[in-house]
């Protein structure tokens, strides 16, 4: 396994690599269990469709990780922050464990944790945010436990499973962040 950017637990962060998203990805984004709750899924994947996000992810103002198993090495998702806005200092959150069977086991509450402390301490952002399905209370749990807190709903927003879900939109800014470390 390369050099991990940050190791805690039984994780490890890695700088995301080609092979590693599409390969990945393309199973996960493939799996409705993984992307339920999400807009991924809503298409069938394909390499050559996750090769051109590959490149606009490492080429644009986003930060993305490859979540993997210390031991193994084997990757079980990806966490980043996505469109940093560098004049209003705020980026987007988002997180995808694609292995089911690392779901449910505080690994996103600490991945997560740890990217919120890395987008205010490395980044110098004011504000990160991220939006969630309103059914996936999982996820709310998990940002909650972060520091993130609710900033609005936005109703009827996201269409899957054959319904519309309202999405709940939620932040942490910096002074929040410094108030829990």
């Amino acid at each position: 396994m390369k050099k991990a950017y940050y190791e805690e637990k039984d994780i490890a962060l890695i700088g995301i690599d080609k092979a590693d998203y599409v390969e990945n990805m393309y199973n996960w984004a493939n799996d409705d269990e993984a992307t339920h709750f999400m807009f991924t899924g809503i298409r069938p994947s394909n390499a050559e469709k996750l090769e051109q996000e590959y490149l606009n992810l490492v080429s644009g103002d986003n930060v993305v990780f490859t979540i993997k198993d210390k031991k193994s090495g084997k990757p079980i998702g990806f966490v980043g922050i996505y469109n940093i806005n560098w004049h209003a200092r705020h980026a987007e959150f988002r997180i995808l464990i694609g292995d089911s069977s690392y779901r449910g086991k505080d690994i996103g509450t600490l991945v997560t944790k740890y990217v919120v402390s890395y987008s205010f301490e490395k980044l110098n952002l004011n504000k990160v945010w991220l939006g969630v399905n309103a059914e996936n209370k999982g996820a709310i749990k998990c940002y909650e436990k972060a520091g993130f807190v609710i900033e609005g709903i936005l109703r009827r927003e996201i269409f899957r499973n054959n319904r519309y879900y309202d999405a709940i939109r939620m932040s942490i800014l910096r002074e929040e962040y410094e108030k829990r470390k």
